[in-house]
């Protein structure tokens, strides 16, 4: 059969972790992950010992990362993961509440305009909105209100201390069509509450400062791009912020920010959101729970009774599949709301994607 599986991550970790066998990025790098995977995605759960497999480290490993975890000397998958099967399922949980969430944005269009509009930063209200509502209100503020009411998880400490959720995917084209083409991957090279930030779809390697330290981890870059990672994340976050602030910076840095697309001709050319900002956001937070709320409680609600994803027969945390499930509906929800022309369209780069950069701070 050969499985291939894609692996996301949501990390609460400094992209400077050591890249070594605490860090699951590492570990799901390493030659024969999928195949191992694989084996136990297609099996009944705990039907399968360690020494069923050539390469016992290697599931050690991953045991010690809890993708896989163990009962009385078994394995099963710990992690959501998705295969061809559960294709028309995800759909069918996430495409009804996306319908119902965006009727209700779409019938107080005229409030929502009229608060992110208060953002001047020489940008028009609908690219606001889409970094504002698509990427900083779903893919932010809404998350930390579904964990507050035990509706999903965005936080797992793991034993090696680090802060983590991993989702994988299998590589076929019902779940890529699907998956990857939504509007809801959020890249954010943070340090200091400052940082890059890209929100798009999943169609590729996106030229962004995050995709670039990860696709740097995994040796991936020829060698004339690797000497952008001899430079410190927090010099070049300080570095553009002192530039956003309209003070001098050197000129190599400029010319780092104009090869990642966030400077042209030496000037800032991406959306800043700073602190009056996110007060904006807050407060379309406070605006829009009310009415969305009780549709995101009822459609992950479901997920307490599904037996037919295949991640829940491994005995996956519901709240933990409910992660990647809350992802869709928004994704869902992005899509209509650019369609209708609420939001700004994203650009669409060939073998990337489409997406929008921003600077936050």
């Amino acid at each position: 059969m050969n499985m291939r599986f894609h692996k996301y991550y949501f990390e609460n970790f400094s992209p400077d972790t050591l890249f070594d066998l605490h860090n699951p990025r590492y570990v799901l790098s390493q030659a024969g992950v999928d195949s191992i995977l694989e084996r136990i995605a297609v099996c009944k759960p705990y039907s399968l010992k360690a020494e069923d497999f050539a390469n016992r480290d290697l599931i050690t490993a991953m045991l010690h990362i809890d993708v896989l975890q163990e009962k009385a000397g078994k394995l099963a998958m710990a992690v959501p993961f998705f295969t061809a099967k559960d294709a028309s399922i995800l759909k069918e949980l996430s495409q009804d509440a996306a319908k119902r969430i965006a009727s209700e944005l779409f019938s107080r269009k005229a409030q929502i305009v009229q608060q992110v509009q208060r953002i001047k930063n020489g940008y028009c209200v609908e690219r606001n909105l889409y970094h504002v509502l698509c990427a900083a209100l779903f893919d932010g503020l809404l998350f930390d209100y579904l964990e507050e009411h035990e509706l999903v998880t965005t936080s797992r400490i793991h034993k090696s201390g680090l802060d983590y959720l991993v989702i994988l995917y299998e590589d076929t084209s019902s779940l890529n069509a699907y998956s990857d083409m939504l509007l809801c991957s959020y890249n954010r090279l943070m340090a200091n509450g400052k940082g890059f930030v890209s929100f798009g779809d999943s169609q590729g390697n996106r030229h962004d400062f995050y995709r670039y330290y990860r696709q740097l981890e995994l040796n991936l870059l020829p060698d004339q791009e690797r000497i952008y990672g001899t430079y410190p994340v927090e010099s070049l976050i300080e570095n553009f912020d002192r530039l956003a602030h309209g003070k001098d910076v050197p000129a190599e840095y400029i010319s780092i920010y104009e090869h990642f697309g966030y400077c042209q001709n030496g000037k800032i050319d991406v959306p800043i959101y700073d602190a009056h900002s996110y007060e904006i956001t807050k407060q379309l937070y406070h605006f829009v729970i009310p009415f969305l709320a009780p549709h995101l409680a009822d459609a992950l609600a479901l997920l307490q009774r599904e037996v037919r994803l295949t991640a829940v027969s491994h005995g996956v945390a519901v709240k933990d599949i409910a992660n990647e499930i809350y992802h869709l509906i928004f994704g869902e929800v992005n899509e209509l709301l650019v369609q209708s022309g609420f939001v700004s369209a994203p650009p669409h780069y060939p073998g990337e994607g489409r997406y929008f950069k921003s600077f936050e701070r």
